[in-house]
């Protein structure tokens, strides 16, 4: 028997679509936010088999070595809720990182792709990030601001140039928050470049080291 076009057509969709998956998700993308100087977080994935059969786990895989991924049980019931948990290593420079999970299912010859979306937050703002000379400009110093993010208190007690082309000191603008890098080149007219590394503590003793740049050029 031949199909009309148009339920020909939807068969064809359908065939290629596959059949629907038992495992409905609440949120196949969490997100979360890391807290200063926190090292690991805790994320769950919620998940129901809406199915008419158990469904078993074969597999759980994550993109990286910074997170780990288990669920809470091996075979699920029809009808049955589970949880999938992942940890992530929040000990990473600030910054937004988006990883993934693979969970493998008898249901399914694919796997069920997760996504995990982490924000590290600054610590510290540094304004501008890069200062800069022309040759010839001179010796003529220039500013960094460092400012601590949030409620944190951060005590700056060092300011140490990659290399001897530049100098650079801080200035305590306001105690635990506000801090001033004076940097200057010591040869004006050499093309030249250095990474300033700018240490310290917060009232928790956690040792912090950010970085700013200076370039002549």
């Amino acid at each position: 028997m031949t199909l009309p076009r148009p339920l020909c057509t939807l068969f064809l969709v359908l065939l290629a679509a596959g059949p629907a998956r038992a495992l409905e998700w609440l949120r196949p993308t969490v997100e979360a936010r890391a807290e200063p100087f926190q090292k690991t977080l805790s994320l769950v994935f919620e998940f129901k088999n809406d199915g008419a059969r158990p469904v078993h786990v074969l597999d759980i895989q994550t993109s990286c070595s910074c997170l780990t991924a288990s669920a809470d049980k091996k075979v699920y019931a029809p009808g049955e809720a589970g949880r999938l948990t992942a940890q992530f290593s929040a000990d990473e420079p600030p910054g937004i990182y988006e990883r993934h999970i693979s969970m493998l299912t008898d249901e399914s010859t694919r796997p069920q792709r997760l996504t995990v979306r982490i924000e590290i937050p600054e610590l510290v703002t540094i304004t501008p990030r890069s200062v800069e000379w022309k040759p010839g400009e001179g010796t003529v110093e220039k500013f960094v601001e460092l400012r601590a993010n949030g409620s944190l208190r951060i005590t700056f007690t060092q300011a140490t140039p990659s290399n001897g082309t530049f100098s650079a000191r801080l200035e305590t603008i306001v105690p635990e928050q506000v801090y001033r890098l004076v940097v200057l080149p010591e040869a004006g007219n050499t093309v030249a470049n250095a990474a300033i590394r700018i240490s310290g503590h917060d009232q928790g003793g956690h040792e912090i080291l950010v970085s700013a740049y200076a370039n002549v050029r």
